[in-house]
């Protein structure tokens, strides 16, 4: 069954010979055990790999090693590739960012009677909470009974607490500070969003549309989140425009991926992307809230 694709995007479907010469080398070559890797918290600890059950829903594992990054020349020929994307009509976040006043993207904003277009614009309700339930609510404070209501309502101080616990999960001093680990670079994401380069020692990401200035050990937590993301599952070659401010569902209509188990979340993290389990999606969506540019 067809799925209609949300009106205005652009979808682009690349071919990927080389995956597919590899995989006919690989055929016959036994399997290599993969190594281990230290347990975050929150993630699936029992032991079972993932696989696709009867109802054809996608389930990831998240213990099973990460992909082999692109090579330097793919990298920057797939980056320049989704910057040439445009995002659905309504979603793009240059377009969103440039038309809302600033005063509206601060803690004194009541949520009560927004639309819920324009609740994807705010900071404390990201298009990847929006449709949660309760919406905008990250899955584990959702857990601890924190309502939609209480969370609309906290101020800088509030959500700058709950981020760097949240941070502290994922530090992590032997991961190299590297633009290259992300698809696109910091200059990149400046250019895209008309910003001054990064201050000395920061440097910007891109998460859902929304672009983030983080330091070191900001930028480290988000290094250690896309190493757990996968991109296995996903349709092989598929762009998605990086400026696309959207709702999980939305996500998926959009670029006609398939739906994910309980407990697992599309994100697109600088260009790119991936699937990851609440514990760090909800880190995720935390750092495009404190961390937020303009």
């Amino acid at each position: 069954m067809s799925v209609q694709a949300f009106e205005g995007a652009q979808i682009v479907q690349i071919k990927n010979d080389k995956d597919k010469g590899q995989k006919q080398v690989n055929k016959n070559k036994p399997q290599k055990a993969g190594k281990g890797k230290p347990e975050k918290v929150g993630q699936d600890n029992n032991g079972q790999k993932a696989h696709k059950s009867d109802n054809k829903q996608t389930k990831v594992d998240v213990n099973r090693p990460k992909q082999a990054r692109w090579s330097n020349v793919d990298r920057v020929r797939i980056s320049n590739e989704i910057l040439q994307l445009r995002a659905p009509d309504g979603r793009d976040m240059r377009v969103l960012l440039s038309a809302l006043p600033l005063v509206l993207l601060g803690s004194q904003v009541s949520f009560a009677h927004v639309p819920d277009a324009q609740l994807l614009t705010y900071r404390n309700c990201p298009p990847g909470l929006a449709k949660k339930d309760p919406p905008c609510v990250p899955p584990g404070l959702a857990k601890r009974g924190v309502t939609y209501e209480q969370w609309v309502a906290y101020d800088d101080d509030r959500l700058e607490a709950l981020y760097l616990e949240q941070r502290d999960q994922y530090l992590d001093g032997n991961v190299a500070l590297d633009d290259n680990s992300l698809l696109l670079s910091s200059d990149q994401i400046a250019a895209l969003y008309g910003l001054q380069p990064a201050p000395s020692g920061s440097r910007y990401a891109l998460i859902d549309g929304q672009p983030v200035l983080l330091n070191d050990q900001d930028y480290t937590s988000l290094l250690q989140i896309n190493d757990l993301a996968r991109v296995g599952n996903l349709p092989a070659g598929l762009r998605v425009a990086p400026t696309a401010a959207l709702t999980q569902s939305e996500l998926r209509q959009t670029y006609r991926l398939p739906e994910l188990e309980p407990g697992y979340n599309y994100a697109v993290v600088n260009g790119e992307l991936v699937t990851l389990e609440d514990s760090a999606f909800e880190t995720l969506q935390l750092i495009r809230i404190a961390r937020a540019v303009l």
